[in-house]
């Protein structure tokens, strides 16, 4: 049993920066209370960490973040979400007097420098799942224009693009690579139909672009692959995160070595383990030690025999 881990591992670059600077707040004002706007999706592992911290998550409540902080006594320390954060929510932090520190992904920021160092010279296509706070995010932040194709409406997304006038050798497609199935690849033939010289920019949209690189050059058939994530319900969009629904592979889902020990493979089998940077460096440790041992324990002849 050849066991290999593929890297990085352990959080996001994102959940990472979130964290650094989380502690850092907690370091500097240790009795004050201490809040993030914004959820954070499928990262359990991360909310523990912030409750540790004395550091609570403020979903987005009914009334609006604004609403929500008017509310709000100003001697709370409030941390912003790392997908961005809308204007009207930086103004009234601002407003009242609320001592705020942004923990924006460095991911984002990149998409954000992206767009702006283009200085409007190139026409750039955002492609992916468009309702989302990243995405209002950049819209806001940008100050030069970009057109978001969303996958879940191709229809409209095709006669916003069909309706302008590009420059088809200075477009420039940005696109989500976690995204995969039917609506996601037949969005992108599109554009490679209709801009055949445009500049494809898949790796400026996905922090996790290096793992999955690395998965794709080790993976071969019939390999088995456990995935370590805090999420759960999570095995089709794992397949299709990792563009893995057409592999002959066996797989696999655990958060813990608890998890780990339940699996039985074959000892003929080659193991690849995964992590989606929603689980603790350490935690991947140990599960790459548990079947890394495991695999020399069963090759020890049993001297009792």
């Amino acid at each position: 049993m050849d066991t290999t881990l593929i890297l990085p591992a352990g959080y996001s670059p994102a959940m990472e920066n979130l964290l650094n600077i989380a502690r850092k707040t907690r370091f500097d004002f240790p009795n004050e209370k201490i809040i993030l706007l914004g959820g954070l999706l499928n990262a359990n592992a991360i909310k523990k960490e912030l409750k540790q911290l004395g550091i609570d998550v403020v979903d987005i409540p009914s009334m609006g973040f604004s609403d929500f902080l008017k509310n709000l006594n100003n001697d709370t320390i409030v941390l912003t979400s790392p997908y961005g954060c809308d204007h009207e929510t930086i103004n009234v932090l601002k407003k009242e007097h609320f001592r705020f520190f942004e923990t924006l992904s460095p991911n984002v920021k990149k998409k954000l420098d992206f767009i702006n160092n283009s200085k409007g010279k190139y026409n750039i296509i955002f492609v992916g799942n468009t309702n989302t706070i990243e995405a209002n995010y950049l819209t806001n932040e940008s100050k030069f224009s970009f057109i978001f194709y969303d996958v879940n409406d191709a229809a409209k997304a095709k006669s916003v693009i069909t309706e302008k006038k590009f420059n088809k050798s200075k477009t420039h497609i940005l696109y989500q690579t976690e995204l995969a199935g039917s609506s996601f690849d037949s969005s992108l033939d599109y554009l490679r139909k209709l801009l055949p010289n445009a500049v494809i920019e898949d790796e400026i949209s996905d922090e996790n672009f290096d793992r999955k690189k690395n998965l794709e050059e080790n993976l071969k058939d019939n390999d088995v692959i456990i995935f370590i994530t805090d999420t759960t319900s999570y095995d089709k969009y794992l397949l299709e995160y990792y563009h893995l629904t057409t592999k002959n592979i066996l797989y696999a889902v655990v958060k813990d070595v608890k998890d780990a020990m339940q699996i039985k493979i074959p000892s003929e089998k080659r193991i690849l383990l995964v992590s989606d940077g929603s689980v603790h460096q350490n935690v991947v440790n140990d599960i790459y030690n548990y079947f890394t041992y495991k695999s020399l324990w069963e090759t020890v002849p049993d001297i009792r025999k």
